[in-house]
């Protein structure tokens, strides 16, 4: 199986365009800090505001469902996707070439 280069993936695709994929609209911004309902376990409340993103360092965290990460492992949560197959999923939605690992 071919390998993905996840710290190039990561770095090319960020976390605004992850949050606007899977549609998260934010309660509260401040600054680079973003509060609102939870796309993993799925917030009944849409004024919830216990998901927490930091835009900046690029990394999510709830604080009820405790799940946490990087932009494409909140991907993989989101739409319960083991990391390798996540990243090829989110390529395909935002038609980003997967960017492979060099053979030596």
């Amino acid at each position: 199986m071919p390998g993905i280069d996840f710290a190039r993936l990561r770095a090319e695709i960020t976390m605004e365009q992850v949050l606007n994929q899977i549609g998260f609209e934010p309660v509260v911004r401040v600054g680079d800090q973003l509060h609102g309902p939870c796309p993993v376990h799925g917030s009944s409340w849409l004024r919830s505001r216990t998901f927490s993103v930091n835009l900046r360092n690029r990394r999510y965290y709830c604080h009820k469902c405790h799940s946490h990460g990087n932009q494409l492992e909140l991907w993989a949560a989101v739409h319960d996707l083991p990391i390798y197959e996540a990243a090829f999923d989110l390529c395909r939605a935002l038609g980003h070439p997967v960017p492979w690992t060099a053979r030596h």
